[in-house]
């Protein structure tokens, strides 16, 4: 690490190439999973949305225990070797889940697809929580963590063009030749390779730049107590909650892509990609206005300007309705625009939270902060599985169907426009309510940046944080 705290570009950029692995395979999985089991593999919804259910749940869990062995740690490569060692089987499970084992549908494939999914999410916790753990451990200066979130949400983004092109890269292998559950297994396999080669590109670009491991305070800590820090901590589990909103809303939106574009609209396969691309790639065209609305606004007023737009753009969607492509593009860029600035935000009040820890206790605590805030978001995850299971099961949706009934598949407009508006209208009064405010973000950056160098500070304005 430089002296002056700071990083180069370089290391910037190279940290944040981890995102492919995050949003990539993120999105690779909520776009299509429940859609495969329902369309290709012939599994009710409702038993597909239960797997998923049950594996987030399971994902949720791990989470602060895997937040809590990265802190505790006293390995000098602590998260980055973590990283390294779930590469592989980060990759193979992912792969596995889009795999069509030679099972009649019925307990056993849905077993196989129980298991697959949890060793898949295990393997994603122990990517993602080291990786977010290690953006404050390796950026100790708020204005670098921004710079970096922007880039994140710009490579992410980048990335997610692929994404979107996996109904013409499937169409491709059956022109070929390949049975259909064989060439969404190729696709998936080929692009969750290039996802976990994501990770370990950050694994190597942050060699050296870990902080030095204090053995006498891990030795002295244990979960219950680590966490007890983390949640008492003011505005904390409010900026869980909104993590979990955001992410139940999202996720609820990116599941019901293929549902809405193929079964209700017929969309062919290059109007998919297109209508994709506006949900995962339309992300990037928003990315710039990041760190400009943090310096005109700051993080909180630009959330809650964010939110209220949003919120106003999707019931006015709902009131026209889906009727073709066009309207899923719109709705589309505003549901990637919501994506990038809303998990940019969200992760700048993680970060508060583990400022606030560090002045009040003298520790890091980055794992597990962010660790328990995952645990909202998995929760978030299992919530909008859940709720499209149940959403199609009383709307009578039959996957193998040929014909859908146009009236029933219109109610699908209401799970991605007015569900959302309303979980919108709770994150923005849990933003109303959260207590670190905008005028505190600059002296509680300064102070921990002073405490870090051995520097006086000054707490003033800051008290009932700390206490």
């Amino acid at each position: 690490m430089e002296k002056n705290n700071r990083l180069t570009k370089k290391q910037m950029w190279g940290f944040s190439v981890g995102t492919l692995g995050e949003y990539f395979v993120y999105f690779l999985f909520y776009n299509y999973f429940t859609y495969y089991l329902t369309d290709i593999i012939g599994i009710k919804a409702a038993v597909a949305s239960t797997i998923l259910s049950l594996a987030m749940v399971w994902d949720a869990i791990t989470d602060p225990i895997v937040g809590y062995v990265n802190d505790v740690s006293k390995k000098k490569w602590r998260r980055r070797a973590m990283m390294k060692k779930f590469f592989i089987p980060f990759c193979i499970t992912f792969a596995l889940c889009y795999i069509r084992p030679h099972l009649e549908i019925g307990p056993a494939l849905y077993i196989y697809y129980g298991a697959v999914c949890l060793a898949f999410w295990l393997a994603y916790t122990c990517e993602q929580v080291p990786f977010y753990g290690l953006l404050p451990e390796v950026a100790r200066h708020p204005d670098d963590r921004l710079t970096i979130r922007s880039i994140m949400a710009f490579i992410g983004n980048g990335g997610n063009l692929a994404v979107s092109l996996v109904p013409i890269i499937v169409e491709l292998f059956l022109k070929i030749g390949f049975l259909e559950t064989t060439s969404w297994s190729l696709t998936m396999g080929i692009l969750a390779f290039i996802g976990g080669l994501g990770f370990l590109a950050t694994v190597i670009a942050t060699k050296g730049l870990e902080a030095p491991v204090d053995e006498k305070t891990i030795e002295h800590t244990n979960l219950f107590a680590s966490y007890k820090e983390v949640i008492k901590t003011k505005g904390y589990i409010i900026s869980v909650l909104i993590y979990l909103f955001s992410t139940l809303f999202i996720n609820l939106i990116f599941s019901c892509i293929m549902y809405v574009g193929d079964s209700k609209l017929g969309l062919p396969a290059w109007q998919l990609s297109i209508v994709s691309a506006c949900y995962t790639f339309g992300g990037v065209l928003i990315t710039p206005l990041i760190s400009v609305l943090d310096k005109k606004m700051g993080s909180h007023n630009a959330f809650k300007a964010s939110v209220i737009v949003a919120l106003a753009a999707y019931i006015v969607i709902g009131i026209i309705g889906f009727h073709g492509m066009g309207i899923m593009v719109v709705h589309g860029l505003l549901t990637a625009a919501c994506f990038v600035l809303f998990t940019a935000y969200n992760y700048m009040m993680l970060y508060e939270a583990a400022d606030i820890i560090l002045l009040r206790t003298g520790e890091e605590k980055e794992g597990s902060v962010v660790a328990f805030a995952t645990f909202g978001y998995k929760i978030g995850s299992a919530l909008s599985a859940t709720t499209l299971g149940i959403a199609l099961t009383i709307i009578g949706y039959d996957g193998t169907s040929e014909i859908h009934d146009p009236a029933l598949m219109a109610k699908l407009d209401y799970l991605i426009t007015f569900i959302p508006a309303i979980l919108l209208a709770i994150i923005l009064i849990l933003l109303i309510v959260y207590p670190v405010k905008n005028h505190m973000i600059k002296p509680l950056r300064d102070a921990k940046l002073a405490k870090e160098a051995g520097k006086e500070y000054s707490v003033e304005g800051l008290e009932k944080l700390l206490k």
